[in-house]
């Protein structure tokens, strides 16, 4: 009798334990059908797909397996519980191994968070190579000049990054990586030595961040904090005031309110690591300002610059100290100091814009510096100098501009063992090449067509070994020989004159 009982009990363990199982089994399915729970949605890009459905079946995607792979796809996105499991895999990572799930996310030392974009610009890795920079230099210091002329001032703020902040906190793999020169180190170095007006807020930070009240970077946030970002304004409007001569509107700190949830976006990639628990981090303040106004020295500005400059925006800072400030985000959407919406840049007249302003600010992180002011130098440089961009330079500043092609040009330079310089430089000729051959109307200055003879004598084999035993006999090197043999070409074509 006992041992028949003490079977019965087995079974009914085993049937429990097999009840749970096909319930565990099972509640995702009912959950994805029926939601009867709601959840919280993921932070960050993930999109949601469509829920699996038999309208895009046919003979033809069945037998090359694009239904199968779309309705998995599907299956897997709706499945019940989603967020939630995703959430408790990235805690267990996170907690377990110190490893961020979120793309581009690095965790460093006492977990504090980067972007790893920010940390490649900061080592060299995302150098673009030397003329670049001489080159903006050259532009940027002869549109300062004809810009005061008009009685008008051009600035170029580099504002600070974490990277640059808080090297010493990189996580092991990126400890182990020799700096190189950056694209800060290079540009900050020509705009210096030519003369172009500079407010380095990035060397300010990293003067002051050991000695402020409360942190000027938020641990789990990738912009500056509201209270970096308010000693940042406050830093800005006193070199205006040194740069216009006259006296702006003051702002000063009342109160520095420390809220228990950070105000965003000092928590920005905490929220995209999608964990379970908030991160253990310094509080960060919370600064309540008070203007005080100086008269009608209030003068129009033009920003141009990333994400940064939202801080400035939701304190109400350039409402409260600009006549009227436009801020042209990545030279593209428009916003306005009051928050509002002013449709899309390049839908602007770009010469009245300019003309209407009293400053014209550039304001950029260390993350975004090889893509340098989005196409608005260059912009600043055509309206006043039209005619002498170089149309090889105007596509490579392309791709730096376009992010996921520059980082296609990063890979590839890496998979190829050449700079990157030299990678994006090939793409540009390519472009320029493709492009001429397609609209030949396009291109017709003197500058254009000796560009294409150049291009002409390095892409055809025999030309350039006939150039390259020429340079040898004449004693100079192989581009002067190119560019004489295009003059050369040209001459003969069009005549001396």
């Amino acid at each position: 009798m006992e041992v028949t009982n003490s079977n019965e009990k087995r079974e009914n363990i085993k049937n429990l334990i097999l009840i749970i199982f096909l319930f565990l089994l099972t509640i995702p399915g009912l959950q994805g059908r029926y939601k009867f729970i709601n959840e919280t949605r993921l932070n960050g890009a993930y999109k949601q797909e469509e829920k699996p459905s038999f309208k895009s079946f046919s003979h033809e995607s069945w037998l090359n397996g694009s239904f199968q792979e779309q309705y998995n796809t599907r299956l897997e996105q709706n499945i019940g519980f989603r967020s939630a499991l995703i959430r408790v895999y990235n805690q267990l990572t996170f907690s377990l191994f110190g490893k961020g799930n979120a793309e581009g996310v690095v965790v460093g030392k006492g977990n504090i968070l980067y972007e790893d974009d920010y940390i490649k610009e900061y080592l060299g890795l995302y150098y673009v190579g030397d003329s670049i920079w001489t080159k903006k230099a050259i532009k940027l210091k002869a549109v300062q000049d004809t810009l005061d002329r008009l009685g008008k001032k051009l600035i170029v703020v580099f504002e600070p990054d974490k990277a640059s902040l808080y090297p010493e906190l990189f996580p092991q793999n990126y400890q182990l990586v020799e700096k190189k020169l950056s694209n800060y180190d290079k540009l900050l170095q020509e705009v210096t030595a030519s003369g172009v007006n500079v407010l380095n807020l990035n060397q300010y930070f990293i003067d002051i961040k050991d000695e402020t009240e409360y942190p000027i970077f938020a641990q789990c946030g990738t912009h500056w904090s509201y209270y970096g970002a308010t000693l940042a304004a406050d830093t800005t409007l006193r070199y205006l005031e040194s740069l216009l001569n006259t006296d702006l509107t003051d702002m000063k700190i009342v109160q520095n309110k420390v809220p228990d949830i950070p105000r965003h976006p000092d928590y920005d990639i905490g929220l995209a690591m999608n964990l379970l628990f908030m991160i253990s981090h310094p509080k960060t303040a919370d600064p309540i300002l008070e203007f005080i106004d100086k008269g009608n020295n209030k003068p129009s500005a033009l920003v141009v610059g990333d994400s940064y400059f939202f801080n400035w925006l939701n304190n109400r800072i350039p409402e409260r100290t600009f006549k009227d400030c436009d801020f042209w985000y990545y030279n593209k959407k428009i916003v306005r100091s009051d928050g509002s919406s002013g449709g899309l840049a390049p839908e602007r007249n770009f010469k009245d814009e300019i003309m209407r302003r009293d400053v014209i600010m550039i304001m950029i992180t260390g993350r975004f510096m090889h893509s340098f002011a989005w196409g608005f130098d260059e912009q600043l440089f055509d309206l006043f100098y039209p005619g002498q961009s170089n149309p090889r330079e105007q596509f490579a500043n392309q791709i730096r501009c376009y992010g996921d092609e520059f980082k296609r040009m990063y890979k590839e330079s890496v998979a190829e063992h050449i700079s990157l310089s030299d990678r994006i430089q090939r793409e540009a000729e390519y472009l320029f090449y493709d492009d001429l051959k397609n609209n030949p109307d396009k291109y017709t200055s003197k500058n254009d067509i000796l560009l294409s003879y150049e291009l002409a004598i390095r892409n055809t084999p025999e030309w350039l070994t006939e150039i390259k035993r020429k340079a040898k006999e004449n004693n100079i090197s192989v581009d002067e020989q190119i560019h004489n043999d295009a003059i050369w070409i040209y001459e003969e074509k069009y005549g001396k004159n």
